[in-house]
């Protein structure tokens, strides 16, 4: 039987010209840290033991307020663990993001392990002139023990609001027992995929600072000529405007090397003092 956890909440707001947590209430099993760069709030997602057990319900609701400049990041990799009485690991995050506030979810994958079961919903409202880069990584297992693709089920569903009106829909979900993940329709020999949402008054600085750098980054490591043998290629991937208020990049890769690549300079980017005025991910790479 599960049992629902109490909700956890965050509030990030602004202090000065300072962004900080002014509410933190966090339950098990996450914990969080903060760490304090310039106008930027940095929050650090971290968990007991490593990952998630079966049963573990992650409810947490997020309000970066108005002006504010928020980063979320992870402490490593976030492990799914197996399920072992056919319970699910279930999380679902509420953000707000306030007039003119800027925030980045830039986290290590999600590493479902052999016989878990993952549901995650992750909903955001946007208020006007707000800003959201949103990276969704998820890896088949753990490939270094030759583990791939042998969990139970993994679900996950992204909406955004933009001022009341939903601008992004995504659903993705794998079920290795009913669908051939390894089959050239699906993942081939690839083992880690990547999705990144940019989500923003395209008119706006930093929007349009960001786009420029996601479609240089998808001309660097994205070949546009593909080989007769898909198998072949390291890495896959898009990039494309699907509203106006939306840019979507996807890739997949035979391994997390070629994504860490990715992620490491796309990190870069936000160093431009229109965004968060430093590289959150500078000590891990």
């Amino acid at each position: 039987m599960l049992v629902k956890e109490a909700q956890s909440e965050l509030k990030i707001s602004l202090v000065g010209e300072k962004s900080v947590v002014t509410t933190s209430k966090i339950f098990k099993p996450i914990k969080i840290f903060q760490l304090k760069k310039g106008k930027t709030c940095q929050v650090v997602f971290s968990n007991y033991g490593g990952g998630f057990v079966e049963g573990d319900q992650i409810d947490l609701k997020i309000e970066c307020e108005a002006g504010t400049n928020t980063v979320f990041t992870t402490q490593a990799n976030t492990r799914v663990y197996k399920s072992v009485s056919g319970l699910s690991t279930n999380q679902h995050i509420q953000g707000k993001l306030g007039e003119n506030a800027f925030a980045v979810f830039i986290g290590d994958p999600m590493v479902p392990q052999k016989d878990s079961i993952f549901k995650q919903k992750a909903e955001w409202h946007l208020e006007k002139n707000a800003i959201l880069l949103f990276v969704d990584w998820v890896e088949a297992g753990r490939i270094l023990n030759e583990e791939r693709f042998e969990f139970e089920s993994y679900f996950t569903e992204f909406k955004v609001m933009q001022n009341n009106i939903p601008i992004v829909g995504d659903k993705f979900k794998m079920e290795p027992a009913v669908t051939n993940l390894n089959s050239p329709g699906a993942f081939l020999n690839h083992s880690s995929y990547l999705n990144v949402f940019l989500v923003g008054n395209e008119s706006l600085a930093g929007v349009k600072t960001l786009e420029t750098h996601l479609k240089y980054l998808a001309q660097k490591f994205f070949q546009e000529e593909k080989p007769l043998q898909l198998n072949e290629v390291e890495l896959l991937g898009s990039a494309t405007k699907i509203h106006e208020s939306v840019f979507l990049v996807r890739c997949s890769a035979r391994n997390n090397e070629s994504l860490h690549s990715f992620v490491k300079e796309l990190s870069v980017v936000l160093e431009e003092e229109n965004l968060l005025g430093y590289n959150p991910l500078a000590r891990k790479f």
